[in-house]
């Protein structure tokens, strides 16, 4: 487990509750009294307990939010939650993008299990920030961005704690225009206050057209780090590679009340290179950022679609850099997965990491739409830590009205106290 996890762990340990004289309940998830009541005390042992978080289509184009518990630890593992149906107020799918993480207790009614956080578009192009609670809480409105330049088209939201209180923040990365097109991006960071989103602060600029993006820890300090994905020069053979550009989080861990962060720095480094000679493709490719080896730092895993179909899973292992000096995959890529065959798909699923059985290592998630159905499975590949076992199914979506191209989905690092009896 590594130092960010520690870091929010340490949060939900402050936040157990003692229940009837019993044993701490886990802080992120709903309290079962009666299971507690008079039991024996038994050591608490601090786990993950991932959710994926689900925003699905309606028929009418409204949302239904919906959680999948993605611990075996937890009770319903793999069963989707309904934790709020938005068919009203002008809530709509399409004019929507939707995040999920670990916010704090946005409403009285908040359970502790993942958040939602809703970048919703507006008549004028401007944008409405939403909060909507573990369980099933009324939405929040936190940020009104209809005035003051701001584009839902032009925008990127990403969910990450970029300044390392435990608690998600939300980076946005906007366009800039000129009568030429997109030539810049802005950085911006609404930081948390832990229970809502702050007003937006600029944090800097890309000083080129934005790409594609991620965020990830690769100094081992808590405060992610934001990653573009695209290409750049490789100045040892002078061809533009796929390349992984790490902005490096300069803000303090500590400042004075009202003093403006730091931000990330102007310019990126690169953390990994891959040939285009050898197949390396941004277009081809996603990228995701966990533990996968359970050394405490976080590693890269690229899922990669392969010519004869299906897809090899790749990880980057020793890409973080606890001393002076910028971070670089010092290690190898190496192929943690081979589904060329078995009917895998690279357009027809999407990716993700948590760790599904409390060892402390991420694994990998799948959500796989189904030939000759709308619906979905959801399969998880469980880290051994030196490669990704035989993919299991935990969700099975091809009934109930689920549609894999009507839904998407985010996880939620949320962790809590675990009770062995």
């Amino acid at each position: 487990m590594n130092a960010r996890m520690w870091r929010r762990g340490l949060f939900a340990a402050l936040a157990a509750v003692m229940v009837a004289g019993g044993s701490p309940a886990a802080a992120d998830e709903p309290t079962d009294a009666a299971a507690q009541a008079g039991g024996a005390t038994a050591a608490a042992t601090l786990v993950a307990w991932p959710d994926l978080g689900i925003a699905h289509r309606l028929p009418s184009g409204g949302i239904n939010l919906w959680r999948v518990p993605l611990s075996q630890s937890e009770a319903g593992f793999g069963q989707p939650r309904l934790v709020k149906n938005l068919d009203y107020g002008g809530f709509s799918y399409d004019n929507s993008r939707t995040l999920v993480g670990d916010f704090g207790p946005i409403t009285p009614s908040d359970d502790g299990t993942a958040d939602h956080v809703i970048w919703h578009k507006q008549p004028n192009g401007g944008v409405l920030v939403w909060g909507v609670g573990g369980g099933s809480g009324t939405p929040q409105l936190w940020q009104d961005l209809r005035t003051g330049g701001w584009s839902w088209a032009d925008s990127i939201p990403m969910v990450a704690d970029v300044t390392g209180d435990g608690w998600d923040d939300l980076v946005v990365v906007h366009n800039v225009r000129n009568s030429y097109g997109v030539i810049d991006g802005n950085l911006w960071v609404f930081p948390n206050n832990g229970y809502r989103l702050s007003a937006p602060e600029l944090w800097g600029s890309l000083h080129h057209a934005p790409g594609r993006f991620l965020m990830a820890d690769l100094d081992n300090d808590d405060r992610a780090e934001l990653i573009e994905v695209g290409y750049s020069t490789n100045w040892a053979t002078g061809n533009m590679d796929l390349s992984y550009m790490a902005y490096p989080n300069a803000s303090a861990a500590v400042r004075p009340p009202g003093a403006p962060w730091e931000g990330f720095a102007m310019g990126y480094y690169n953390v990994f290179q891959g040939a285009t000679s050898a197949g390396w493709s941004a277009a081809a490719s996603r990228q995701l950022a966990g533990d996968v080896d359970g050394d405490g730092l976080t590693d890269f895993v690229t899922v990669h679609a392969q010519s004869g179909g299906g897809v090899l899973v790749w990880v980057h292992r020793g890409c973080v850099n606890t001393g002076p000096g910028y971070a670089y995959c010092t290690k190898p890529a190496e192929i943690w997965q081979d589904l060329r065959s078995g009917g895998w798909s690279f357009a027809a699923s999407r990716q993700y990491l948590a760790d599904t059985n409390n060892d402390g290592l991420d694994d990998l998630v799948t959500v796989h739409a189904q030939s000759g159905n709308p619906g979905e499975l959801i399969w998880r590949h469980l880290s051994t830590g030196g490669g990704f076992a035989a993919p299991q199914v935990i969700s099975d979506l091809r009934t109930g009205g689920w549609t894999y191209r009507a839904s998407r989905e985010g996880v939620a690092d949320i962790f809590g106290l675990f009770n062995a009896r």
